[in-house]
């Protein structure tokens, strides 16, 4: 075996690249089928892959040479898979689904498109763009910046606090414990932990399920408040503060639209009426399935943004130590700070 060998690529099918990231629960289900219906945005792909790779390049676990060579690679092939409608998501009921998208009868017609050589000249006449969700990662993205400098651009969804607690609590127990949880793991003193537990191990597997929850998300927070306060990338991040969005979403088309360099389609404002957008309230949107697993209720109508903000905080009161409570409120007033306050 030869030793010090450096992988590389430097060049690639791919020339523009859209992360939808965030947190668990801060809407990327309802945002990425409006990025999908922008002009010439491939459908949203969920790659489990280049999160690890993103994970385990940032924890240095693999060597930059090889997570740059591999990102770049994983691209350029899901790029390629996606102009001839190899390996994308015909489950219907499915969130990446064509047929949740606007463009299912592209994907359709692509089946029977010639590959090889035509692909890469419908690419260059469509100029398509790669389009990825992915979990919670923002902490981890440096190694996809260096792997795709200029190209990637990352719209990052944000929610308060307080309306991602209870959603986490439904799932937080997963990790380490079920081989349906398909988060990357560390072991900690013979037990597994998420990988984001990392820093703080031994608070997380002595704490309560919902102090977990608190725990977590104000470790996965510290990149959102630190970027968004710095913005370190140049412009290559863009943030979509959910409460804001759903109540005037008309700015955060515009600003994403000089984002992406591409346009909104007449899909685009179908999309929105489908997630019923612009809401009278944050909590208006349509009761699907998912969102029905974990844990949202309808809120009653005769609840306002304000009893139903504080009725979220005595609720994370009862359920929480004083500690991890404190956290909430510190939480609570780093996002406010940073994103406002929608009543």
């Amino acid at each position: 075996m030869k030793e010090n060998i450096l992988y590389t690529r430097d060049i690639n099918l791919t020339q523009q690249i859209v992360i939808l990231d965030g947190l668990t629960g801060t809407g990327k289900t309802m945002f990425s089928p409006l990025i999908s219906s922008f002009d010439r945005v491939q459908n949203a792909r969920f790659e489990y892959m280049f999160e690890y790779l993103c994970i385990s390049a940032s924890n240095n676990k693999i060597t930059s040479d090889a997570s740059h060579s591999l990102l770049n690679l994983l691209a350029d092939i899901k790029y390629y898979d996606g102009t001839i409608s190899r390996e994308v998501n015909f489950r219907p009921n499915d969130l990446s689904s064509i047929f949740k998208s606007s463009k299912s009868f592209k994907y359709i017609k692509q089946l029977w498109m010639k590959d090889g050589h035509n692909v890469e000249e419908r690419i260059k006449k469509e100029k398509p763009i790669l389009f990825l969700v992915t979990h919670q990662l923002l902490s981890c993205l440096e190694p996809a910046f260096k792997a795709f400098n200029k190209r990637l651009k990352i719209v990052e969804m944000v929610r308060h606090p307080l309306y991602l607690l209870d959603h986490w609590a439904t799932y937080i127990e997963m990790h380490g414990k079920n081989a349906r949880d398909f988060t990357i793991w560390q072991d900690y003193k013979g037990e597994s932990l998420p990988w984001f537990a990392n820093g703080f191990d031994e608070l997380y597997q002595n704490s309560s399920p919902y102090d977990k929850v608190i725990y977590s998300i104000k470790s996965l927070m510290k990149s959102v408040f630190e970027k968004a306060r710095l913005d370190k990338h140049n412009n290559s991040i863009l943030f979509i503060p959910f409460e804001q969005f759903v109540l005037e979403p008309a700015p955060f088309i515009n600003r994403l639209e000089l984002f992406l360099k591409t346009k909104p389609t007449s899909a685009t404002e179908k999309v929105l009426k489908k997630q019923r957008v612009p809401r009278p309230t944050i909590n208006a949107g349509p009761q699907k399935n998912i969102y029905k697993r974990y844990g949202l209720k309808k809120l009653d109508k005769n609840t306002t943004p304000h009893q139903d903000y504080h009725n979220l905080l005595e609720s994370a009161k009862q359920k929480s130590s004083p500690e991890a409570f404190e956290i909430v409120l510190e939480l609570s007033k780093q996002y406010e700070d940073n994103f406002g306050l929608w009543f």
